[in-house]
């Protein structure tokens, strides 16, 4: 599996009390439960250095799937973050953790307690930029880019390749680009000064591909 969105170009400035981590995967894989229901099939065909964001939403077997793609991420080399649950990240030996924009002020303490882990967030309006939680972070997920069937962005308008130029030479971190992200949109995105990109239907399989 190879892709071209690994060849965007971005930059990681430095911030007072915190420089975001320079060696994140330009690739990040989102579970979703609906759409993605057997991640770690996805999880299993990445190629070296992409990242996983698993998101559990409440799943009472979120151990067992994050020690299952914790496995597989050590196996492929691969960064495996755990959506919104320090604990289960710090369990399974996760390489970090991912916020929803709603609880990017915790980012701050996460940091302090555990400065092992990397710490991404979801943002989706230019205003969270000034949100204090944003210099503990290692990178910003901003999003719907495009239009997107996540059901986050239902009735969200997308960024659009303008709206991303304008967070990326505005935020403090890098900045990846989620939503509606695939190889018939990445091009427009080019030389926007994202870092990377995240996705989930793009790296959706068929039933028939399944081994």
């Amino acid at each position: 599996m190879s892709s071209p969105l690994i060849h965007l170009n971005g930059h990681a400035p430095q911030i007072q009390g915190h420089e975001p981590a320079a060696d994140l995967p330009p690739l990040f894989f989102f579970t979703d439960p609906e759409r993605t229901p057997h991640p770690e099939d996805v999880a299993s065909l990445l190629p070296e250095n992409c990242g996983i964001i698993y998101r559990s939403f409440g799943d009472k077997h979120a151990s067992a799937h994050a020690r299952v793609l914790r496995s597989i991420a050590e196996q492929r080399r691969l960064k495996l973050f755990i959506g919104n649950d320090v604990d289960l990240a710090l369990e399974v030996g996760a390489d970090g953790v991912h916020l929803p924009e709603r609880n990017l002020e915790a980012a701050t303490d996460i940091r302090r307690l555990h400065p092992q882990l990397y710490i991404t967030a979801a943002c989706h309006s230019l205003a969270t930029l000034n949100n204090d939680g944003i210099n503990a972070l290692d990178a910003v997920f901003i999003s719907p880019v495009f239009a997107s069937n996540s059901p986050s962005a239902n009735g969200a308008e997308p960024l659009g390749a303008k709206g991303v130029k304008a967070f990326c030479e505005l935020s403090p971190v890098p900045v990846y680009g989620l939503g509606g992200i695939g190889v018939d949109t990445v091009d427009a995105l080019m030389g926007t000064g994202l870092r990377g990109l995240g996705a989930v239907d793009a790296f959706m399989i068929e039933d028939e591909m399944r081994v």
